[in-house]
């Protein structure tokens, strides 16, 4: 009796470009709701299996990977379900490529599979819809015009009928909350989520597990002999979705108000990732619960599934983009995205003491967030933003991230001093020296340093509490100041809608 198995893998390509392709909250909304339903409930449909089956490695986030025991019941699937994907949400192309192995070359097929799913990105689909010259287009997508709103004066394509269909759809929050919300409870604009706020700065915070593929590479095979891809893959939905919810009850539940709306939508919450959009004051300690409970979660559920060697569980980076209510989203998504990469490659190259290192084959990166107020009209790569706008002439660099988690807490004693200045005096004072004098650090390095030794003398205590020694030396040396960041977070908790 052959042995043989198929390993098949599906993407959804351009996934960023199909969530964030509008700047309207509904439609992103519907695009993510659209995308959990590939990867769940249609996917499920067609390979005529349950979310239980234990031949499931992963479904989620745009992402399918799944061991066909059948050589026929495989090539069936392969061959119909890019068109269902097509029918559910039209714009959206799905890359396929399905690896033959015998019980023993699992980890071997996991690389490969990964290999083929790239080349098959390459390749173009072909639209299901022709747009004759002749014919009405949607003016903010391009796609071929098939409904006139005449409230909206607008003319729609197939794409975000679709997306506006599913933006009612609550699977998501449901997920993050673990309760069905009201229509009247959600934002389904961005101006929504802030309003419950002091100003109109929102986030993007995206989030994503350390280590995954490292571990499907080196358990793969064990998996595969003792069946447990399915315990696994759920054991790592589960820790997320916990996580998330935890996050969810702890920040933003108990800052809820019932005279306005949740000022949070979840865009993705699948597998290893998150991304979510949320009120800019709530963003850091959402995070930082996340990802605390994150470890916490997956340690335990490790444990359970015989996963000794990780008895840390996973970990995970995030990136938060802080941007302005209007501002394009799909720019802040991806800057996110940019930062969580820029606080995995911290974690992977430097120990506790900050010091460069070759991190030992199977060792897991720590937890770390990395973020980023965007103050310009547009985003240039995170290297050249670091240089423009965080860097003085002198080299001083006000990019004091990313920060593991165990760092946080000494920001967060630095950000309470900042709370109780502003309570005791006025709000704006409490923070302008601080500002004034990384605004001289642009000008005059020398009238910087005269106003921190002078704050020295003349509040002690402030200075003191908040370690400014510490910053006076960085202005003095060119090192990496934390002011800015300080300034930064402890600003989303007093302003304006203006500022």
């Amino acid at each position: 009796m052959s042995n043989k198995k198929y390993l098949y893998g599906a993407a959804v390509q351009g996934i960023q470009g199909f969530i964030f392709g509008t700047n309207k909250l509904r439609e992103i909304v519907g695009a993510s709701e659209l995308v959990e339903q590939i990867c769940t409930d249609l996917f499920y449909k067609i390979a005529n299996i349950n979310k239980e089956d234990s031949n499931i490695i992963l479904s989620a986030a745009g992402n399918i990977k799944y061991v066909f025991d059948d050589e026929q019941k495989c090539k069936d699937f392969v061959k119909i379900f890019p068109k269902s994907v097509s029918e559910l949400a039209p714009g959206v192309t799905i890359s396929q490529a399905v690896i033959e192995f015998e019980g023993d070359d699992f980890s071997n097929s996991i690389q490969k599979l990964e290999d083929k799913l790239k080349e098959q990105r390459n390749i173009v689909a072909a639209p299901l819809e022709i747009g004759f010259m002749g014919l009405e287009r949607a003016r903010r997508t391009n796609g071929v015009g098939v409904k006139f709103d005449k409230k909206e004066d607008e003319v729609f394509d197939t794409a975000t009928l679709a997306k506006i269909n599913a933006g009612d759809n609550v699977a998501l929050f449901e997920k993050m909350s673990g309760f069905k919300p009201k229509a009247s409870e959600l934002a389904f604009d961005t101006e929504e989520i802030t309003k419950s706020g002091k100003n109109s700065w929102i986030a993007v915070m995206h989030a994503d597990g350390n280590g995954l593929g490292q571990i499907l590479q080196n358990k793969g095979k064990d998996f595969v002999i003792a069946n447990k891809f399915e315990k696994f893959s759920k054991t790592i939905e589960e820790s997320t979705k916990n996580a998330i919810k935890k996050a969810f009850e702890e920040v933003v539940k108990k800052e809820y108000d019932a005279k306005y709306r949740y000022p949070i939508r979840p865009i993705i919450i699948g597998g290893d990732d998150v991304t979510v959009i949320i009120r800019a004051d709530l963003a850091l300690d959402f995070t930082k619960i996340f990802l605390e409970q994150f470890e916490i979660e997956s340690s335990e559920r490790f444990k359970e599934i015989g996963l000794s060697d990780y008895d840390g569980g996973l970990t995970a980076c995030a990136g938060i983009a802080y941007i302005k209510e209007s501002y394009p989203l799909h720019y802040g998504l991806s800057l996110a995205e940019k930062l969580c990469s820029d606080a995995k490659k911290y974690v992977k190259r430097t120990k506790d003491d900050g010091k460069l290192e070759d991190p030992e084959y199977g060792e897991m990166p720590k937890s770390a967030i990395a973020f980023y107020k965007v103050q310009d009209s547009f985003v240039d790569d995170l290297k050249t933003l670091k240089q423009r706008t965080l860097q003085t002439k002198t080299g001083l660099s006000y990019y004091a991230g990313p920060y593991k988690l165990s760092d946080l807490d000494n920001l967060y004693k630095k950000l309470q001093t900042l709370k109780e200045e502003a309570d005791k005096n006025d709000k704006i004072k409490a923070v302008s020296k601080l500002r004034q004098i990384v605004t001289e650090t642009y000008k005059d390095v020398s009238t910087s340093i005269f106003m921190m030794e002078r704050m020295k003398e003349v509040n002690k205590d402030f200075y003191s509490d908040l370690n400014l020694s510490k910053e006076l030396e960085a202005i003095k040396n060119n090192g990496k100041s934390q002011l800015l960041d300080l300034i930064t977070l402890h600003s989303f908790n007093y302003g304006n809608k203006e500022n």
